[in-house]
């Protein structure tokens, strides 16, 4: 792929995407400067296109918005004050970023901090840009070796191996997963990665359920039973609906995905008279280099479920491909410092800009 000029992806308000020449950027105290290599696309990325997400109907996070919070990059300048790092590291980042200084970060829930910022999505730029400013203290080293595929994906399986750690350890068993897509299948990987299981992967339209399938997870309808813990990575009412009807009485469904609308239907009634636990699971705090560890090891590969890359500057093809309801379509990535597309769009192939 050729270079791109410096450029970034600026979401200017609903439907209106478009790349824009960069300014230089100058790295201050305590932060990274850091050259983005690969960012992913996902369902949040998607609202904020929409204009649906939480956030931005709540009024907390504004337009312009530079997209993407699943990233990895090369380190190019340290800014004053920063240890740890050097130029050339391979680097992630989280994407919830607190004060540092309130109560729930020093709890460890920076995720929750009220003025925390989140890259690319709230009131912090992403990776889709050919430079990024990152602070050092949430950033993470990614060894050598790692395909960058792999790299750009930590991110989402740090929020699927968060939802399998919001489940009670105990009782050991069965885990039926609603969802086969990105962050089901990294749910079904982590899982499997952790030893959790048998794991049911549930899914109604049969080439997802089919790739699921090949990856060596059950989708058989005839496992299907009761569970007493279940995982919705649907981001979609239907989808916590059939969580709560899998769930076995006195079970546990965490919820993943983010459904962009302000009211979803759900049945009171029987989170009550079955004694369900119904629990949400926002971002991935403190569990990172577990993650990293995870893929480093390569005991689990999340790069599988990439079916689709792109140059920067057709970001706004990647973003309706990955909007569309191909079933083959699955984990959309946007290389930043290219400017034109692969012609392979499957995750086997790594792409080195």
């Amino acid at each position: 792929m050729k270079p791109a000029a410096h450029r970034y992806a600026v979401l200017a308000g609903p439907h209106l995407l478009d790349v824009h020449p960069q300014s230089a950027l100058t790295p201050g105290p305590g932060e990274l400067l850091i050259k983005p290599d690969v960012a992913g696309i996902c369902g949040t990325d998607l609202e904020l296109l929409a204009g649906t997400m939480g956030y931005l109907t709540a009024g907390s996070a504004r337009y312009p918005i530079v997209p993407g919070h699943e990233w990895t990059g090369i380190v190019s300048e340290l800014g004053p004050a920063v240890t740890g790092f050097a130029v050339g590291d391979r680097v992630v980042g989280e994407c919830s970023i607190g004060c540092g200084s309130c109560a729930r970060c020093t709890e460890g829930a920076y995720h929750l901090c009220p003025r925390r910022t989140e890259t690319g999505i709230l009131n912090r730029a992403g990776g889709m840009a050919a430079t990024m400013v990152f602070p050092a203290r949430s950033a993470h080293r990614i060894p050598p070796g790692v395909n960058p595929l792999d790299a750009a994906l930590v991110e989402p399986l740090a929020v699927a191996y968060r939802g399998l750690h919001r489940l009670s350890p105990e009782p050991a068993g069965p885990i039926a997963i609603v969802g086969a897509g990105t962050i089901g299948l990294l749910c079904a990987l982590a899982a499997r990665a952790l030893d959790r299981g048998p794991i049911l992967v549930v899914e109604r339209d049969p080439a997802r359920r089919q790739f699921a399938a090949s990856l060596g997870f059950d989708t058989s309808e005839t496992a299907m039973h009761r569970f007493s813990q279940v995982i919705d990575a649907t981001g979609t009412a239907s989808g916590t609906a059939a969580a709560i009807h899998l769930a076995a009485d006195g079970g546990q469904i965490v919820v993943l995905g983010l459904c962009g609308l302000p009211t979803a239907p759900v049945d009171l009634d029987s989170l009550v008279l079955r004694d369900l636990t119904l629990i949400g699971s926002l971002g991935s705090p403190g569990l990172w280099p577990k993650v990293i560890d995870l893929v480093a090891a390569g005991r689990v590969s999340p790069s599988i479920v990439v079916s689709h890359q792109f140059a920067l500057d057709d970001v706004a093809q990647a973003f309706a491909v990955a909007s569309s309801t191909d079933p083959a379509t699955r984990k959309v990535v946007v290389h930043p410092q290219s400017t034109s597309s692969p012609q392979a769009s499957t995750g086997e192939q790594a792409i080195h800009a």
